[in-house]
């Protein structure tokens, strides 16, 4: 998904893959980086390495990749956005919380076995 993720977000013509009518830029950011923060989460929460710690650090790697996805994509005849970022943390920490919650309601600990 990481590889998907950073030729989706280089890619020079988007508008060749998402058709004449995408989405906002900004809810594809954070959708797309949701689904990132959601999918590592989970196998974070499936290692035996949850902690809150832990998933402060995974939301901060993350954050910091996606700095660099957002800052390297004018190489590739794109545009850098700040508040692209924002959008991109906004998932993230959306998508994190969203494994954590999950958690809690099933009642276990990330990590625990079932």
């Amino acid at each position: 998904y990481s590889l998907i993720l950073v030729w989706a977000t280089h890619y020079p013509k988007p508008e060749d893959i998402l058709g004449p009518n995408p989405p906002s830029d900004k809810a594809l950011h954070f959708i797309a980086y949701g689904l990132l923060g959601l999918l590592m989460a989970a196998t974070l929460a499936a290692s035996r390495y949850w902690s809150r710690r832990n998933a402060i650090v995974l939301a901060i790697a993350l954050a910091l990749a996606a700095v660099v996805d957002e800052s390297t994509q004018p190489l590739f005849g794109r545009a850098a956005e700040a508040l692209d970022w924002v959008f991109d943390v906004i998932g993230i920490i959306g998508g994190i919380a969203m494994v954590a919650i999950t958690c809690r309601l099933l009642g276990r600990s990330p990590g625990q076995p079932q």
